[in-house]
């Protein structure tokens, strides 16, 4: 199986092109899927340079409602694909005055709204609300009127049984990478467990780090390609202490 990394804040080829954001492509189970647009529409000419054809994906998923990873919605011209997203991904969400949502022009009927996991084939899910404490808000978002901090509740994953192994996409894991992979594997028996996206660990202390690392092993992570909002520090513990590789644009692992 090969995932994509259609879009990422780095690149090591000036053929791609780069943003801060994830867009994430694969196939399963005879279905195309894509898993986050970036800001831009800076995936889809990566994906052009890919040779992959997204107008006949059948599965969209949406990992958060922030605009590094719904951006580039405007842009996409698919057929008739399934949208997923969690139901607080489209609340209107800002940092100060800054917006930092979802596209304002894309109306809501377009995105079948999931808080708990669905079943999008037989080894592919989209995780849903994502169960477990979160330790610090990010901006806030307007429900009914009133402003709320965001706790990004919205934020989730996608589970893929892959032989032996449980792939685990994550978009920024604002929702705490172990609950994710912990949700994934509540739904997958699957043993080693491979994990790709952001980490959302740019803050974290070097103790904060360690304690991750050390909890990803003891539910047999065994690979990871950490990337867009992991943060360079962590990024290199990681891989000090799992196999896998730094994600950038245009990157095509196997798994």
């Amino acid at each position: 199986m090969k995932v994509h990394i259609l879009v990422e804040d780095t690149r090591n080829s000036p053929e791609f092109e780069a943003e801060h954001g994830l867009s994430i492509y694969f196939e399963k189970d005879g279905k195309k899927f894509l898993f986050d647009l970036g800001q831009s529409d800076k995936y889809l000419k990566n994906a052009k340079k890919l040779n992959l054809n997204l107008k006949n994906v059948d599965f969209l998923a949406f990992s958060h409602g922030h605009y590094d990873h719904t951006g580039g919605l405007p842009y996409f011209h698919g057929g008739k694909v399934k949208a997923l997203a969690h139901s607080y991904c489209l609340f209107p969400k800002f940092d100060g005055k800054r917006y930092i949502g979802f596209p304002k022009e894309i109306g809501n009927n377009l995105i079948e709204l999931k808080d708990k996991p669905t079943k999008m084939s037989k080894n592919v899910y989209f995780l849903g609300q994502v169960p477990g404490k979160r330790h610090s808000a990010l901006g806030e978002y307007i429900k009914e009127g009133v402003r709320h901090k965001d706790f990004l509740l919205d934020d989730t994953g996608i589970a893929i049984a892959n032989g032996d192994n449980l792939i685990v996409l994550s978009g920024c894991a604002h929702s705490g990478i172990v609950n994710i992979v912990k949700q994934a594997r509540s739904l997958f028996k699957q043993n080693k467990i491979v994990i790709i996206g952001g980490f959302h660990m740019l803050t974290h202390s070097e103790d904060e780090t360690n304690r991750i690392i050390e909890e990803l092993k003891k539910i047999n992570v065994v690979k990871v390609y950490p990337g867009h909002c992991t943060g360079k520090k962590a990024i290199k513990k990681l891989l000090e202490a799992f196999e896998g590789e730094r994600l950038f644009s245009g990157k095509v692992i196997e798994v």
